[in-house]
């Protein structure tokens, strides 16, 4: 979550009268074995050094590594300055445009030896240790002597007492928007967007055997509760995963790609910060500025419902599951795709932009690292579907008709919403919800916590442009009950026996 600027996360930290200590301070001095750092991670960037200052302080690794790293993982990774390696408990680092000259990074005494998994986006590291806890090095766009590290996470305003990964998690990856490098992403309707001045930093991992996503960001409650929805209905299930500037990329045993640009911010969920509609927002000119667009309606606001996955084509030879994305320029259209595979029989990996209608080979020769996959020549991602949701509820109003969502699954929108007449007429709506803002611990899932969502219940448009040839009952609902709009809003409150619709007063029991 990032949907203010600086001036407001400065304002919240004078607020709670919060002190950072010495954050200037190169964190490789810290030695007590038991420190928790602080770091700067979660600040404005004030300055940023250009230059390799504190690179020759680091030694010589001694450790075999590659000369070039062209896949983001979880033990190797780069942005576009650095690139970052982990090999038992240490973490090694060389410029991103060097062939080789790899140097040990010096670590806080208290994280040498622990680190287990490494990634780098924009300006930020992340990095995992044993016990699959976050530790996030900052400034990783400058010089390393302006490097420090925090195992700061969670509210209040990344101040928490740390966070790990989920747990169950295949593979995991560090996403950050940011509006240095990224500057703005571009919503369904076109319209570009400013990126949050604070950024937008998630964790997305893969867990629940390849079917879930959870990701986990800083700013939000210290649990793992939030998700985005895989392809196909939440049903697709990923064998790996990559994420950057906000971008995921997943495949399937039989090679089947989808990307998704979504984050916090882009799915809805900060109301408080960024304005959003589900109306039609195409034509509508873009905001000079962040305070402009939620301010003024004049200017286009947030389009919903946020971008869904897209297929891309399949790769036309071998691979494996190692797979990469990273952004590439400003813009949320800069992205490229890679995967480890061979052609020809040359090794290399396969890349192609989120765009490009093919994929192009690039020979490294390098030994394939990953696990092979089947890459059928057409898409079986209806073959991969893991199991539909279990949650069906149905309810009758004070009205007589009755109301019923079938396979809700919390991460996934929208949702068919049937209504039914005592005249055995209905119609068939949609239910859209997207995961609001918590400031407190929830539950994963759905369980017997009530979980609140943001919701807009939408007729079809085709529906309003016939509705005075639909049946009376129909008729009468949509022009009494929904007042002839297009969008109504509700809030959506759901636990593992019960799904309220607020703007009804209406509880479904689950069935």
């Amino acid at each position: 979550m990032r949907g203010g600027h600086a001036v407001r996360r400065g304002a919240l930290l004078a607020a709670t009268g919060l002190v950072f200590a010495a954050v200037t301070a190169p964190s490789a001095t810290v030695a007590d074995p038991g420190c928790l750092p602080i770091g700067t991670v979660g600040t404005p960037e004030v300055t940023v050094d250009d230059s390799t200052a504190g690179l020759a302080d680091f030694a010589p690794a001694t450790v075999a590594l590659p000369d070039q790293v062209y896949f983001r993982s979880t033990t190797e990774s780069f942005n576009r300055r650095w690139t970052f390696a982990t090999r038992d408990g240490a973490v090694y680092v060389k410029e991103a445009a060097a062939v080789g000259g790899w140097r040990t990074v010096a670590l806080p005494g208290c994280l040498a030896g622990t680190i287990s998994g490494v990634s780098a986006d924009d300006d930020e590291v992340m990095m995992i240790d044993r016990d699959g806890r976050f530790i996030t090095m900052d400034h990783a766009l400058s010089a390393p002597r302006d490097w420090n590290w925090s195992s700061r996470y969670g509210t209040p305003l990344w101040t928490g007492p740390g966070n790990s990964l989920p747990p169950g998690t295949l593979t995991w990856s560090w996403s950050v928007l940011s509006p240095t490098e990224d500057h703005v992403w571009t919503d369904t309707a076109g319209n570009e967007h400013p990126v949050g001045g604070a950024k937008v930093s998630h964790v997305f991992a893969l867990t629940h055997g390849g079917q879930r996503i959870q990701y986990v960001d800083p700013w939000l409650p210290v649990d793992h509760s939030y998700e985005m929805g895989m392809p196909l209905g939440g049903r697709f299930q990923a064998v790996a995963l990559s994420t950057s500037a906000s971008t995921s990329l997943v495949v399937n045993r039989f090679g089947d790609f989808y990307t998704r640009l979504y984050d916090f911010d882009i799915s809805g969920a900060d109301k408080v910060f960024f304005r959003y509609s589900y109306e039609d927002q195409r034509g509508l000119p873009e905001a000079p500025d962040m305070l402009a667009e939620r301010v003024d309606s004049r200017y286009a606001a947030i389009q919903l419902p946020a971008p869904d996955w897209v297929a891309q084509p399949k790769v036309p030879g071998e691979i494996t599951d190692r797979i990469s994305v990273h952004r590439t320029a400003p813009g949320s259209a800069a992205r490229e795709l890679r995967v480890e595979g061979r052609d020809g029989g040359r090794t290399g990996y396969w890349r192609k932009t989120l765009t490009d209608s093919a994929w192009s080979f690039v020979p490294t020769d390098q030994p394939l690292t990953g696990a092979a996959l089947e890459n059928s020549p057409i898409s079986r991602a209806t073959e991969t579907l893991g199991p539909a949701s279990p949650y069906d509820y149905l309810g009758a109003s004070s009205q007589g008709w009755t109301a019923q969502v079938r396979s809700f699954d919390h991460a996934v929108s929208p949702t068919p919403l049937r209504v039914d007449f005592t005249d055995g007429t209905g119609v068939d709506l949609v239910l859209h919800t997207v995961d609001g803002l918590r400031q407190t611990p929830q539950q994963p899932g759905i369980t017997g916590q009530p979980r609140v969502f943001d919701g807009t219940i939408e007729v079809p448009e085709r529906l309003l442009a016939t509705l005075d040839t639909q049946p009376v009952a129909v008729r009468d609902f949509v022009r009494n009950t929904l007042g002839g709009n297009r969008f109504t809003d509700t809030s959506v409150e759901v636990t593992d026996r019960a799904f309220r619709l607020a703007r009804w007063d209406l509880t479904l029991n689950r069935r």
